[in-house]
């Protein structure tokens, strides 16, 4: 439940990030101006309507951020690693080293050559 709620968040934060970066006018024009910058302009001022989108645009990005770290760390559900658990790779690594290898021989036999046979 709180992972669900967390995943809804997260996207929702990433869509509204998506949306302010367009929003903000760039030097050389860009979206800003085609997607409404001279309303933003018009209702903070030219260097408000700058000062507010940054702020807006990094606290978007913190809280983006810290729910990616948090979803990383909480772990999907359902799944059988649980947060803090071995790494994947560990695991694989273990079921390796449990008898799976086929043993080696070292020292090869001594095979019989055609001389030896062509005597007996």
């Amino acid at each position: 439940m709180l992972y669900t709620f967390l995943v809804i968040v997260f996207v929702t934060v990433c869509l509204m990030l998506i949306g302010i970066i367009l929003i903000q006018s760039s030097k050389t024009g860009g979206m800003g101006t085609a997607m409404g910058g001279a309303a933003v302009t018009a209702a903070f001022g030219g260097q408000g309507a700058d000062k507010l989108l940054t702020r807006i645009t990094t606290g978007f990005a913190v809280t983006f951020m810290v729910l990616a770290l948090l979803l990383s760390w909480l772990d999907t559900p359902g799944s059988e690693n649980s947060a803090g658990s071995e790494s994947i790779i560990s695991q694989k690594a273990d079921s390796d080293m449990q008898g799976t290898a086929p043993a080696l021989d070292i020292i090869p036999e001594p095979e019989a050559t055609p001389a030896s046979e062509e005597e007996n």
